[in-house]
């Protein structure tokens, strides 16, 4: 009997390394699947770059070592997964409820203030793209921000009652912009793995900022919300940027300065150390000391905008297969030609009032991900053309504004 025992007990015991082996391979096949899966999901294979690029600085670009140096966020298969049930949201999409995200920062920062309609988005956010994989959209005022807010799928200047847009893209960055940062309102984690920055040439943006502002007199409502402050224009007298120039910063021959106070009005404007023309008060610098400093920056350019949008796509995993046939234009007007004059007199004393502007604008673009060198000097030869003194300076005579309290109200 005890020897019976005995065998019946080596039984058993032989039989366990079987069961524990075939045990163990379950659980290593159901791990590999699940590691598999989720690395699907969260984006940790190389992406398959496009040959054919449509711009040879972006295909030079693509094939340097700089771009291979940088792992992509997403993989590819899930990329074509987010397009795929983006385009299903878009082409679905009929101008009702948008949606809001639910982990906004925005009610956290600000418990009793809504977040306004045009901060949300169009369609629904995938629940594997979390906090340190979003992108941040940092909307410059008049840098062609609006038509790139469409095109990401929020609704500021998309629609005639700003709570429609049919002008999404789709697109890897869409499906990941989840939240925006425009003016005083900051809707963005700093957990975010990306800010985007749409910009443009400072001067070119102050002029676009400064006649977007000017209030129009043969309006039944010329002084209506839209147009905070008027004393520049309607107290000083100044009606184009160029006379702001001329007669708030320099005395040209045959013009009459403004008064000291209106001089004084100017200055502040160009700087952003005063809220009398709305998004030259919020300005560069304003956008960059408020992102968290050790951000991640990527930039679309508005002189260049197919080949940055496709460059950041791809830097994210998706495909570079934006066309110029696929931009919407938004919150443009017909100008009138005095409006877009700058005498030579006026651009130099711009510049030089903006160099401190000018400089921040070449560090979003020097810390730009997507942006190689050849690009930074491509942007260098086209700020040269206003501002060549600028573009060429590291530094400027004055110190730069300390707008720490302007930052701290946007939060």
């Amino acid at each position: 009997m005890t020897q019976i025992a005995h065998r019946s007990t080596d039984k058993e015991h032989r039989a366990v390394p079987w069961f524990g082996i075939m045990w163990i391979g379950l659980t290593l096949a159901l791990s590999v699947t699940y590691c598999w899966s989720a690395r699907r999901q969260l984006g940790v294979y190389s992406p398959v770059i496009p040959v054919e690029v449509e711009s040879p600085v972006l295909r030079a670009y693509l094939k340097s070592e700089e771009a291979a140096a940088k792992p992509p966020l997403f993989d590819s298969s899930f990329a074509e997964y987010l397009k795929k049930g983006l385009s299903y949201h878009i082409d679905a999409y009929d101008g009702g409820k948008p949606y809001h995200y639910k982990d906004s920062s925005y009610p956290h920062r600000h418990a009793n203030s809504t977040l306004p309609p045009w901060f949300k988005k169009v369609f629904p956010l995938n629940k594997h793209i979390t906090p340190d994989k979003q992108t941040c959209f940092a909307h410059v005022g008049k840098a062609g921000g609006s038509s790139i807010g469409c095109m990401l799928g929020f609704l500021l200047h998309c629609g005639d009652d700003e709570k429609t847009n049919f002008q999404s893209v789709p697109s890897l960055l869409a499906a990941t912009t989840a939240h925006s940062f425009h003016r005083g309102v900051y809707d963005c984690s700093d957990e975010a793995a990306n800010y985007l920055f749409v910009i443009r040439n400072p001067l070119a943006r102050a002029l676009s900022a400064f006649n977007y502002a000017k209030p129009d007199l043969s309006e039944k409502h010329p002084f209506s919300k839209k147009y905070k402050d008027k004393e520049i224009y309607v107290d000083c007298d100044f009606w184009t940027l160029n006379d702001l120039a001329e007669r708030g910063l320099v005395i040209v021959k045959g013009n009459d300065g403004a008064s000291d106070e209106c001089k004084d009005r100017a200055k502040k404007a160009l700087l952003g150390t005063e809220d009398n023309i709305v998004h030259m008060y919020y300005n560069y610098q304003f956008y960059y000391e408020s992102m968290p400093p050790d951000a991640n920056i990527v930039v679309i350019r508005n002189e260049h905008i197919v080949d940055d949008w496709n460059a950041v796509e791809t830097l994210l995993g998706g495909a570079a297969d934006l066309t110029k046939e696929s931009l919407p234009v938004n919150n443009q007007y017909e100008k009138k030609p005095e409006e877009v004059y700058l005498s030579d007199a006026a651009k130099v004393v711009l510049c030089e009032t903006l160099c401190n502007e000018i400089q921040v604008y070449k560090t979003i673009l020097k810390r730009a991900q997507n942006i190689n060198k050849e690009q930074y000097t491509q942007s260098m030869q086209e700020l040269k053309t206003s501002c060549p003194k600028e573009a060429m300076e590291e530094s400027c005579p004055d110190a730069k504004p300390d707008i720490r309290e302007k930052v701290d109200g946007c939060y």
